[in-house]
């Protein structure tokens, strides 16, 4: 398991891990996308929820799907995501509730990031992410999709790339992503 670790800090006095390009945002949700908007983050956490659950727990499924890290997968979602959806609600220990919202990158598979906004409202924590069925999550309300949005495009606007991108991909939400083929790549 080959990752950097940050010397920031989350909410719960956890370090960051850093994403590919050395910082400590993988991605970012816009106003446009209906919900707060601020970074994608992913901490080191614990066995419930960062890095260390989703190693436990999806890590050999993100990599048998062509992934050479759970780093390089949550990049690679985060930065090309094609929908939101509601995911729970969870109860706080005297804190109200919190809701849970899943980033999605459909192709063969979902590819899921399972985000929670911070308390301060700063940043999006990632606490899950696996690789998952193409039924996984199709009940669940829609939020946000690239492709309402596409649809919604007039005919006459300009959708290109500024020319110093033109020849990056960009991602379904709108992102120019260098991470865009993070299968069978290792970031050290």
């Amino acid at each position: 398991m080959e990752y950097r670790i940050s010397t920031i800090m989350d909410q719960n006095g956890l370090p960051f891990v850093e994403a590919p390009d050395g910082g400590i945002d993988f991605g970012q949700i816009t106003v446009e996308q209906n919900l707060p908007p601020a970074p994608i983050r992913l901490s080191i956490g614990d066995r419930n929820n960062g890095l260390m659950h989703i190693e436990i727990r999806h890590g050999d499924q993100i990599r048998k799907a062509g992934f050479v890290s759970v780093v390089a997968f949550v990049a690679y979602v985060a930065q090309n995501y094609n929908s939101i959806k509601k995911g729970n609600t969870y109860k706080n220990a005297g804190e109200g509730e919190s809701q849970t919202y899943l980033v999605q990158l459909a192709d063969e598979h979902n590819n899921t990031l399972w985000v929670q906004l911070s308390k301060d409202d700063t940043y999006w924590n990632v606490n899950s992410a696996g690789v998952l069925s193409k039924r996984y999550g199709r009940n669940k309300e829609n939020i946000w999709s690239a492709s309402e949005l596409q649809n919604e495009e007039p005919a006459s606007s300009n959708t290109s790339q500024p020319a110093t991108n033109a020849d990056k991909e960009a991602g379904s939400n709108g992102t120019v992503s260098d991470v865009s083929n993070c299968k069978n790549t290792t970031f050290s």
